[in-house]
């Protein structure tokens, strides 16, 4: 797993998603938490995927 293969469009995701899931909870509004949770849990399976995917490949 090489870290350095994740993008920087999927760390923005990330952050998105913590910010927006930081809403949510701050204002206990639970449609930002669910949405804020979503964001993430996508931004994290493409952070695996980039990650554990081979230099070179494309994929």
């Amino acid at each position: 797993m090489n870290l350095k293969q994740i993008k920087s469009n999927t760390i923005a995701l990330l952050v998105a998603g913590v910010l927006i899931l930081t809403v949510g909870t701050y204002t206990t509004n639970g449609g930002f938490q669910l949405a804020g949770g979503l964001v993430l849990l996508v931004a994290i399976i493409l952070a695996i995927s980039q990650a554990s995917s081979r230099a070179g490949t494309g994929e």
